[in-house]
C-alpha cells in the first residue's frame, strides 16, 4: 500500500479510499479486501504515533543544549558590539590626526594631475608641429593610409589644444587638409558605393570616421542614390504617356522599396546606423523631384470634377509605399534616428498636406456643384415629386462618400469641418425643398382667396392630395436617413475621440514612433490653433455634455420642412371646403327674395322639412370620402410616412389628439378647420329672415351629422349659434345669457337676425 499520499497537501479521502478499493484482487471479496485495508492503516497509525512520541521525546531532551548554545551567542555578540564600539574610536582618532596630512596629499595629487595634462599638451603641441610639419610631403605622396593617420594625428592634437590662441588658425589649417584628403578620394569613393565595394567603403567609414567627417561620407552615399532614384522618376513619366499617374506612380514607389531592401543589409554592414542613412536618402529624393510630386498631383487633377475622388486613389498608392517603409523600419529598430524617421514621413506625405488641410472647403464647393446640377422644380405636381424624392438618394450618396473622403483622405482630423459643410449642405438642400413646396402651393393656387359672391365649380380630385401625401413621405424619409447619416457621423467623432484625442502626450509620442506614418498628425504640425478646435469638439460629445446629435440643426431644419408638408397636404385637402365656405355669406337663400317666394308655402314649415343646400353637401361628401382617401397611407407599412407623421404638425390641433392613430388625427384636423371656417362663415352673413334661418338650421344640422359619422364633436361656437338661431326674438337674449354664449356670437347673430 501507497502511504506517501498521506503527506500531500491535496490529498482527497475519497479519491483514495476508491483508488484503494478499486485496486483489489477480483478474487478477493470485497468485505475482506476492505478489513485488509482497515488493519493496514490501524498498523500504519500506531506506528506514525510511536514514531512521533519518540520525536517528541528527543526534542524534550535537546531544549537545555539549545537553551545554553543561545545563551553562549548571546555573549558572543555583546562581546563583538563592544570591539566594534573600540574600533570605532580608533577610526576616530586616525582621521583627526591625519587630518592635515590627507589634505596635503589631495593637494600634491591635484599638482601632479596639472602637471600630467601640462606635459601632455606639450607633447600634443610638439606633436602638432611635426605632423604639420611633414603633411604636405605625405600627401605629395598619395599614400592614403599615411595621410589619413596624420590627419587623426592632427585631430586629436587639435582637441587638446583647444585654449590656445591661434586655435582657430590651427582649425582652419586642418579643414582644409580634409577638404583636400575628400577631394582625392572622391572618385574612389564614388567608385565603391556605385560597385558596392564593401572593402573599401569600411576603409573610408573608418577614415572619415577618425577625422571626424562621417557625415559627409553618407553624404556622397545619398548624392550617389539619390541621382538614380530621381532619373527612375524621369523614365517612368515618360516611357510611356499611355499610363497614369496612379500607374507610374506606384511602379516609381516599388523601385524606391526595392532599393531599400537592396541597400539596407550593404549599409547594415558599413554605416553604424543604416536606417538613417536610407530615410535621409529617400527624404531628399522625394523633396527633390523634378517636377515634384506636389506639380504632378496638380497638373493629375486639374480640370477633374471629383477632385477629391482623384486626390484619394493617389493618396492610396501613397499609403501602400507607406506601410512598406513602415515594416522596413520597424526591423531597424535602435538603427534610425527619431528626427531622420519624421523628416521621411513629412517629405511622403507633404504633397498632400495642402490638400488635406483644405479638405472642408474642396468637399463643400464639389457637394455644392453637385446639388446646383440636381433639378427640383417642375411644372407638374407629380414630376416634381418624383424629382424631389429622386434627389433623395442623390443627397445622401453624397452625405455618405463625404464621411468617406474625409476618412480616406484626412484619417478622420478634418471632421470637425466636416461637419460645418454638411450642416451648410443641408441647410441649401432644406431650402430647395423648401421653395419646390412653395412652388407647388402657387400650382395649386393654395393661397388664394376666394371672392364673396362668385361660385366657382366644385373639382373634387383627389390626385392633389395623395401627391402631398408623397411629399410628406418625402420628408419622413429626410427624417430617418439624417438619423442614420448623424449616427454615422457620430461614430466617425467617437473614433478619431480614440485615436486622436484620447491620447496623452507620452502614448502619443510612442505610438508615433511605433506606427510614424499611421499616427502622422498633419493638423497639429501645421495649424495648432485648428488641432485645438478639433480636440474640444470631439470632448464636447465623449463628456456628455451635449446630446449625440452632431447635426442637430439639420434635424430641425428637416422637421420644419417636414411641417410645411404637413401644411400643404392639408391645405390641399381643404382648399375645396374654403372654397365652399367662402361662398355662404353671400347665398341667396339668404336674402329677402328667398324668404317671399317661400312664404307661399308657409313660414311656420318645420325645420325637417329643408333640405341642406348645395354647398355644405359638397363638403360633408368631401369630409366623408377623406377616410377612404388616408387608408392606403395609413394602413400600409411604410416607415418613412410613419416618421414624418408621427412628429409633424397639422394646423387646428387638439391635446386630446395626442396618442390617436394618424387617420383620425388628420379627420380631427380638418374637422376642426371646416368648423372654424364654417363658424366664421356663419357670422359674416348680413340678414337672416325666418324663412333662412330655418335653412341655414337645417344645413348645421346635416354638417352636424356628417361630424357625429367623423366622430367629431362640435365646437361651443357652432353649438350657440344653433341654440341662437332656435331661440325666439323674445327668449333670443335671455336664452344667450343663460348659455353664457361668447359676446361676439351673440351680437353677431342678433344683427344677422335683426333682433
Amino acid at each position: 500500500m501507497d502511504f506517501s499520499k498521506f503527506s500531500d497537501q491535496n490529498f482527497d479521502v475519497k479519491e483514495w479510499v476508491n483508488a484503494a478499493l478499486r485496486s483489489r484482487d477480483e478474487k478477493t471479496p470485497m468485505d475482506a479486501h476492505a478489513s485488509t485495508l482497515v488493519m493496514k492503516l490501524q498498523l500504519f497509525i500506531q506506528e506514525v504515533n510511536n514514531s512521533l512520541e519518540e520525536t517528541s521525546i528527543q526534542c524534550v531532551n535537546c531544549i537545555p543544549r539549545v537553551s545554553r548554545e543561545i545563551e553562549n551567542l548571546r555573549h558572543e555578540a555583546a562581546l563583538l558590539k563592544e570591539q566594534m564600539h573600540l574600533v570605532k574610536e580608533d577610526i576616530k582618532k586616525v582621521e583627526e590626526n591625519t587630518a592635515q596630512s590627507m589634505k596635503l596629499l589631495m593637494e600634491l595629487d591635484a599638482v601632479k594631475s596639472r602637471m600630467q595634462s601640462a606635459s601632455q599638451g606639450l607633447q600634443e603641441a610638439d606633436n602638432w608641429t611635426t605632423l604639420s610639419s611633414d603633411v604636405e610631403k605625405v600627401f605629395e605622396s598619395g599614400n592614403i593610409k599615411e595621410i589619413s593617420a596624420k590627419l587623426v594625428g592632427m585631430h586629436k592634437s587639435l582637441t587638446v589644444l583647444q585654449d590656445v590662441p591661434d586655435y582657430a588658425e590651427r582649425r582652419r589649417l586642418l579643414e582644409g587638409l580634409k577638404n583636400k584628403l575628400e577631394a582625392l578620394l572622391s572618385p574612389k569613393i564614388v567608385s565603391a558605393f556605385n560597385n558596392h565595394s564593401l572593402d573599401e567603403t569600411k576603409e573610408y567609414v573608418q577614415i572619415f570616421t577618425d577625422i571626424d567627417r562621417l557625415d559627409q561620407l553618407q553624404n556622397y552615399y545619398i548624392r550617389c542614390h539619390k541621382t538614380k532614384l530621381q532619373k527612375t522618376w524621369v523614365d517612368m513619366r515618360t516611357e510611356d504617356p499611355n499610363k497614369t499617374m496612379l500607374d507610374w506612380l506606384a511602379t516609381f514607389y516599388d523601385v524606391m522599396l526595392s532599393t531599400w531592401h537592396t541597400e539596407i543589409s550593404w549599409c547594415s554592414q558599413v554605416f553604424p546606423e543604416p536606417g538613417t542613412v536610407l530615410c535621409v536618402l529617400f527624404t531628399q529624393t522625394l523633396t527633390h523631384l523634378d517636377p515634384s510630386l506636389s506639380q504632378c498631383i496638380t497638373e493629375y487633377t486639374k480640370d477633374e470634377e471629383d477632385l477629391l475622388q482623384r486626390l484619394i486613389d493617389l493618396r492610396q498608392v501613397t499609403m501602400r509605399y507607406a506601410q512598406g517603409l513602415e515594416t522596413a523600419l520597424g526591423q531597424q529598430e535602435g538603427k534610425c534616428s527619431p528626427n531622420s524617421v519624421s523628416m521621411l514621413v513629412d517629405a511622403v506625405f507633404s504633397p498632400y498636406t495642402h490638400y488635406m488641410l483644405e479638405y472642408p472647403m474642396l468637399q463643400q464647393d464639389y457637394m455644392a456643384t453637385q446639388l446646383q446640377n440636381m433639378t427640383l422644380k417642375s411644372d407638374g405636381f407629380l414630376e416634381m415629386a418624383g424629382l424631389m424624392s429622386e434627389s433623395v438618394d442623390k443627397v445622401f450618396r453624397l452625405a455618405d462618400q463625404a464621411i468617406d473622403y474625409c476618412v480616406k483622405l484626412t484619417d478622420g482630423y478634418a471632421v470637425c469641418g466636416l461637419s460645418m459643410v454638411l450642416e451648410e449642405f443641408f441647410s441649401v438642400y432644406a431650402g430647395q425643398l423648401d421653395e419646390c413646396i412653395r412652388s407647388l402651393r402657387k400650382q395649386c393656387q393654395l393661397d388664394k382667396e376666394f371672392s364673396p359672391g362668385i361660385d366657382e365649380d366644385f373639382h373634387e380630385d383627389w390626385t392633389l392630395f395623395q401627391n402631398a401625401f408623397r411629399i410628406i413621405q418625402i420628408c419622413g424619409d429626410l427624417i430617418l436617413r439624417v438619423c442614420d447619416h448623424d449616427k454615422n457621423l457620430y461614430d466617425i467623432v467617437i473614433m478619431c475621440g480614440r485615436e486622436i484625442g484620447g491620447k496623452s502626450s507620452d502614448s502619443e509620442t510612442t505610438k508615433s514612433s511605433a506606427r510614424p506614418f499611421k499616427w502622422y498628425n498633419y493638423l497639429q504640425k501645421e495649424r495648432p490653433n485648428d488641432f485645438n478646435t478639433l480636440l474640444e469638439f470631439i470632448q464636447k460629445f465623449q463628456s456628455g455634455d451635449s446630446e449625440s446629435s452632431v447635426l442637430s440643426t439639420v434635424s430641425e431644419e428637416i422637421q420644419a420642412l417636414n411641417e410645411q408638408a404637413h401644411r400643404l397636404a392639408f391645405d390641399v385637402a381643404f382648399i375645396q371646403i374654403k372654397q365652399q365656405l367662402s361662398l355662404v355669406p353671400s347665398l341667396q337663400a339668404w336674402s329677402a327674395l328667398s324668404a317671399e317666394s317661400g312664404s307661399a308655402l308657409s313660414s311656420e314649415l318645420p325645420t325637417f322639412s329643408f333640405s341642406p343646400q348645395g354647398y355644405i353637401t359638397h363638403i360633408g361628401d368631401h369630409l366623408l370620402t377623406l377616410p377612404q382617401q388616408l387608408e392606403p397611407f395609413i394602413t400600409q407599412e411604410n416607415p418613412a410616412l410613419s416618421a414624418a407623421m408621427k412628429t409633424g404638425k397639422l394646423p387646428f390641433p387638439d391635446e386630446q389628439d395626442e396618442g390617436v392613430d394618424p387617420a383620425s388625427h388628420w379627420l380631427g384636423s380638418i374637422a376642426r378647420g371646416t368648423l372654424h371656417t364654417y363658424t366664421e362663415s356663419i357670422l359674416r352673413i348680413h340678414e337672416l329672415t325666418p324663412y333662412s334661418t330655418k335653412q341655414l338650421l337645417a344645413d348645421i344640422e346635416y354638417f352636424c351629422n356628417v361630424l357625429e359619422a367623423l366622430e367629431v364633436e362640435p365646437n361651443t361656437s357652432l353649438n350657440d349659434i344653433m341654440t341662437l338661431l332656435k331661440a325666439s326674438p323674445e327668449e333670443f337674449h335671455e336664452t344667450a345669457a343663460d348659455k353664457n354664449v361668447e359676446e361676439r356670437i351673440h351680437l353677431a347673430i342678433s344683427g344677422i337676425r335683426k333682433i
